[in-house]
């Protein structure tokens, strides 16, 4: 299964919706794709959307998926990470996305790395899965990471992070 998270920001993000629709009608996605799209609205044969998951639903689906399609929040994508799975991230752009481009930003940090796939969700997703089979994502070093315990309170309660 391929779950897509989209997050639950206020705003659209309808771009790759579109691009993973003409994938999976292609034949380019293992089915099932299933998408959680926040204030999204979007309607697809091909992908199955709900709007949102609980918490303890998200860490489930997480754990299910084989491949992981998320927007470049950095609560995505460390879900994605603490479960060890592949993941392709695409930042949301302002302004009609998001208020601003931070997303590049984390984005450009967590593929430096190497532990996820960047998509700029202008037409490159078949060449971006193409790349998943032989896609070993770096681990990500959690026992040095400096956040503090506040937040990461905030992403256990919101997030379903663990």
């Amino acid at each position: 299964m391929i779950f897509v998270a989209l997050g639950t920001w206020g705003m659209p993000f309808v771009r790759p919706l579109r691009e993973l629709e003409r994938a999976a009608a292609a034949g380019l996605l293992a089915q099932p794709v299933i998408v959680q799209s926040g204030c999204t609205a979007y309607t697809s044969p091909q992908l199955q959307i709900v709007p949102y998951f609980s918490a303890e639903e998200m860490d489930c689906m997480y754990e299910r998926a084989t491949l992981v399609i998320c927007q470049a929040g950095v609560g995505s994508i460390m879900l994605g990470l603490r479960k060890h799975k592949p993941i392709i991230a695409i930042a949301r752009r302002a302004p009609s996305e998001h208020i601003d481009d931070h997303q590049l930003e984390i984005l450009d940090v967590f593929s430096k790395l190497g532990s996820v796939l960047p998509w700029r969700g202008e037409g490159d997703l078949p060449e971006v899965l193409a790349r998943v089979a032989d896609f070993e994502p770096a681990p990500y070093p959690f026992s040095e990471e400096k956040i503090s315990r506040t937040i990461l309170e905030f992403l256990a309660a919101n997030v379903g992070a663990r």
